[in-house]
């Protein structure tokens, strides 16, 4: 269990109490003294340009000093519980952001990173000797000529204009989702299905002289619909509306498609694809072409027999109902037949299962569970100094050796203006000073679980202890990592990496022993989950699971297809494309005349070229969890201590295929994955 302190140590260089006032200076300032410190390195001469001249204090200064405090700053409008301070962080995050993309485009800079090579490649000064301060120089490098900074001024000039209008239309495709005001308008009878609650927030009118209900596109409505509205005309007519959302979003995609070819070619890769994939682990379109198709060839015969068998309960409802049955699962039947066949066969209730899932109870044990994995010690902090009286502070201690490695913070329950859904905040990556002492890491986990009532503590469902779980996950991948430059430090792994370690463990909660001990009834704290309930819990996991994967694994080939496009084409029709692929992959078909590409935000918004990284890392994290931890034991400290030397502690300072091939002790492989899914 989680033992106390008074007295803790302090985390580096960040401070709760500022006021808005004292941010923004503190803004100015940074911008300040960053301007300064540039301009000490234009003004390097040539002839003196050395890694320890010019790459080092640059890794110093700019990312182990600045980022952190820059990360303190950004971190108050996710979590302030004052506005003002909240809006001063937004406006300082802005103006930060912007002078780092100013920086990152400081040519004068790059040509003196640039010089270290050429220096070093004549022998006048010794390339650097640490493999880490080998990664930096080459990483630094790269990143400045991946943002044009070796072209010549004229094309760099037009990589400019051509980033400009990207980035304005990425703006303009993500505005008109979020601005999008499509309703439609339901009778009860028409929603029949829906609990009373569902309603409460719905705005009454008539309809055909019968009191009716409006209903907007978001989540809260459109998936219960889909899930538990009865009338089978209902769902398609919500489907089809959420479908032909934001259609002028077609344009937009087929301009940005257009404009991140030209960008690619301007930089001397052949295709976007080509230019995203050179810092992932994916390498190149043909590695994750290949994975994707690998993996359909081995779900498509599992996800038939899931859709038979979701007819059958179709035709089942159909007969009962006196209904004609059409024999076919159409995109509107599979979240209602899917919700059906839980409930059918499993008896899965959350309100059921969350009252043996008490926050602080979880909490404890499941602190306990990663003290045990990974040889670590908690200890909390009495009375901390926080941003928010629900915070709590840990310190972590490696149990051997008893040295201090980080500090935890845990914002777990929702307030106004806080940040809406459950992440990982990194405040502070560890690095060595140039004095040889090391900063240790700080991170932060901030969710939104219910908060305790009068009568009852905060109860979390299975998904949400998942969920808890993943984030854990991404924390103590910050706080177990250990390198020499903040750059590498933790979860700074590639895109496609990243999410792997906190998948894995999501997999625990998965496991019949780890249940049971997370369990406390939360009248009874002896009383643990029922055997028999753990177990239909478990069933669930897999269920539909092969329809589910294919539907990623079509998300992620129709982003391939479209960016590994060699020429522009202005007819491209995008619609068919969707159509056709959605068709051949997930074997049920899109509903005719609607065009859901122009809401899937991920293709503008950062996932580019990248949306085959969830699938991509879940497998690895199967592959590190059922080969290695499943056989010795999940609480094994030998092969947990392992994994923490190996891939956590490492962070981003090697490539993360060659931490997973010295884990695994081979090159990775699917077979985990697809045993996991029964196949």
């Amino acid at each position: 269990m989680v033992s106390t302190i008074t007295n803790p140590t302090a985390p580096a260089l960040l401070k709760w109490d500022y006021t808005p006032d004292e941010l923004r200076k503190l803004t100015d300032k940074l911008i300040e003294d960053g301007k300064q410190f540039d301009k000490q390195i234009e003004e390097i001469p040539d002839d003196e340009c050395s890694f320890e001249t010019v790459i080092a204090p640059l890794g110093r200064k700019t990312e182990n000093e600045i980022e952190v405090i820059e990360a303190n700053i950004d971190f108050f409008q996710h979590v302030s519980p004052n506005k003002d301070l909240r809006d001063a962080s937004a406006e300082c995050s802005l103006k930060l952001q912007e002078f780092g993309i100013e920086r990152s485009m400081n040519k004068k800079i790059y040509q003196k990173v640039a010089k270290v090579i050429e220096n070093i490649k004549s022998g006048k000064f010794k390339a650097p000797e640490d493999p880490e301060d080998k990664r930096l120089l080459e990483k630094m490098d790269l990143d400045f000529r991946r943002n044009g900074l070796a072209l010549p001024d004229d094309k760099l000039a037009e990589l400019k204009e051509l980033k400009k209008k990207l980035t304005n239309i990425s703006i303009e495709f993500s505005r008109s989702i979020a601005e999008d005001k499509t309703t439609r308008v339901f009778t009860k009878k028409e929603l029949d299905g829906l609990s009373e609650d569902f309603f409460e927030n719905l705005e009454k009118t008539t309809k055909d002289g019968e009191e009716a209900f409006i209903v907007d596109m978001k989540y809260p409505s459109y998936f219960p619909i889909l899930k538990l509205a009865k009338n089978e005309n209902t769902r398609k007519t919500m489907m089809l509306a959420y479908g032909q959302r934001c259609k002028p979003n077609l344009d937009r995609l087929k301009e940005a498609l257009g404009l991140r070819l030209k960008i690619a070619n301007l930089l001397g890769y052949p295709t976007h694809s080509h230019f995203k994939l050179e810092t992932k682990m994916a390498k190149n379109p043909k590695n994750v072409i290949d994975f994707l198709q690998s993996l359909k060839e081995k779900l498509q015969p599992l996800a038939k027999e899931e859709i038979k068998k979701l007819l059958e309960l179709k035709k089942q409802e159909k007969e009962e109902l006196n209904q004609p049955y059409d024999g076919v699962l159409h995109d509107w039947d599979f979240h209602y037949y899917n919700r059906m066949l839980i409930e059918k066969e499993y008896a899965i209730k959350d309100d059921e299962i969350k009252q043996y899932l008490p926050i602080n109870e979880v909490t404890e044990e499941m602190l306990g569970i990663y003290e045990k994995i990974f040889s670590l010690k908690c200890v909390e902090v009495k009375n901390p100094v926080v941003w928010h009286p629900d915070v709590r502070q840990l310190e972590i201690y490696d149990k051997k050796s008893n040295e201090y490695i980080g500090t935890v913070f845990l914002d777990l329950h929702p307030r106004d203006g806080k940040y809406t859904h459950a992440a990982c905040f990194g405040l502070a990556s560890g690095f060595d000073k140039e004095d040889g002492s090391h900063v240790y890491p700080v991170a932060a986990m901030v969710a939104n679980f219910s908060k305790p009532t009068a009568t009852k503590p905060s109860l979390l469902k299975h998904s949400e202890v998942t969920t808890y779980y993943h984030e854990l996950g991404h924390v103590f991948h910050q706080i177990c990592s250990k390198t020499k430059w903040s750059r590498f430090h933790g979860t700074n792994v590639e895109r496609d990496f990243v999410e792997a370690p906190s998948q894995m463990l999501e997999n625990w909660c998965w496991e019949p022993e780890v249940l049971e001990t997370l369990s406390h009834h939360y009248q009874d704290k002896d009383k643990k989950l029922p055997s028999n309930l753990i177990e239909s819990l478990i069933k669930t996991k897999n269920v539909n699971a092969a329809i589910l994967n294919l539907r990623q694994i079509f998300f992620g080939t129709i982003d391939m297809k479209l960016h590994t496009m060699e020429k522009e084409e202005k007819d491209l029709d995008i619609i068919k494309i969707w159509n056709d692929l959605r068709k051949e992959i997930v074997l049920i078909e899109n509903l005719a005349d609607t065009w859901p590409i122009t809401t899937f935000d991920h293709i503008m918004s950062g996932y580019d070229s990248g949306y085959y990284g969830y699938l991509w890392s879940e497998v690895f994290s199967a592959d590190m969890f059922f080969s290695k931890f499943k056989p010795i034991g999940i609480t094994n400290p030998e092969i947990g201590e392992k994994y923490r030397n190996i891939i956590l502690k490492n962070g981003g300072s090697r490539d993360a295929m060659d931490l997973l091939k010295e884990f695994l002790g081979r090159e990775p492989n699917n077979e985990a994955f697809l045993k996991s899914l029964g196949i």
